[in-house]
């Protein structure tokens, strides 16, 4: 073997025990609460890693873990703004987890009501009495549950 593939070898072996030291950076707080907002208002699809790091970014508790078998789901210490409006919890499923195949994501309101949340959306009463509409391929649904005002997005529907 010639010196020069050597070399070739020996670099290729040092760029493959440096890699995992290559790995990306945690995003900054202002990205991780960016591109969460844009994932619940079905602006940009996250893989369900993707949503879990981006909620451990905002130093969120982890009131369920993401797993393989398992949501997650966090509690903000900061509140998030989603529509103006802040979000005290957020919510992921993950439709490889369950037997659907759609990745949901869910911001849970502070304070504000179904009917200002829907018409922050955009996304009027349809006939069946719910606030959904499609985005694309996704669906974005405003619902009220026990009082509490969610916004979610479920992605690759159609």
């Amino acid at each position: 073997m010639s010196s020069f593939a050597a070399r070739c070898l020996a670099l290729a072996g040092l760029v493959t025990l440096a890699a995992p030291a290559l790995a990306a950076p945690q995003p900054s707080a202002e990205v991780a609460s960016r591109q969460l907002v844009e994932a619940v208002t079905c602006k940009r699809h996250l893989t369900p890693a993707q949503f879990a790091a981006l909620a451990k970014a905002l130093k969120a508790t982890e009131l369920q873990a993401y797993g393989p078998l398992s949501d997650g789901e966090y509690a903000l210490t900061t509140p998030l703004l989603v529509l103006g409006q802040p979000v005290s919890r957020l919510h992921l499923y993950d439709g490889a987890n369950g037997e659907d195949g759609i990745d949901s994501y869910t911001a849970y309101f502070t304070t504000a009501g179904i009917e200002q949340i829907a018409a922050l959306a955009g996304t009027p009463r349809n006939a069946a009495g719910d606030y959904t509409r499609e985005v694309g391929r996704h669906d974005l649904s405003v619902r009220q549950d026990d009082a509490q005002t969610s916004i979610d997005c479920s992605y690759d529907l159609r």
